[in-house]
């Protein structure tokens, strides 16, 4: 039996993302600061060994994660149903320099005016490495 359990357990330490590469929304929990968990459906793109997702600047997940960058992702669907493994991780928010890198000039741009007119707000973009 621990040999049907050890590949698994290989095949997960070599890529901790293994769980989100399937799923473009993940479940992102950020910690309040007594420690309770708060649940919320981010879309992600993974590469390179971290995991990729921009929010909107005055969101409470942002203030959380400033505060302690500890996260947790878990694939999920848009409404925030867990479907698989959870991976633990660090949270940092991109430079917008860095932001623009990995979207693309025209892309950042465009997608930077709709969160302005349409939510009134600046898009943010994060990295979480695994832990």
């Amino acid at each position: 039996m621990s040999e049907s359990a050890s590949p698994s357990t290989g095949a997960q330490a070599a890529d901790p993302l293994a769980p989100l590469r399937t799923s473009g929304v993940a479940l992102l929990t950020s910690f309040r600061r007594d420690g309770t968990g708060v649940g919320t459906p981010v879309g992600i793109s993974v590469g390179d060994g971290v995991a990729h997702f921009t929010t909107r600047a005055k969101t409470w997940k942002v203030k959380r994660m400033a505060r302690d960058p500890r996260v947790t992702l878990a694939p999920c669907t848009k409404t925030g149903k867990v479907l698989g493994a959870t991976v633990e991780g660090t949270a940092r928010r991109l430079s917008d320099d860095e932001a623009r890198m990995l979207r693309g000039g025209f892309a950042y741009r465009f997608w930077t005016l709709v969160y302005r007119l349409v939510y009134r707000d600046v898009p943010v973009s994060y990295e979480v490495t695994p832990r």
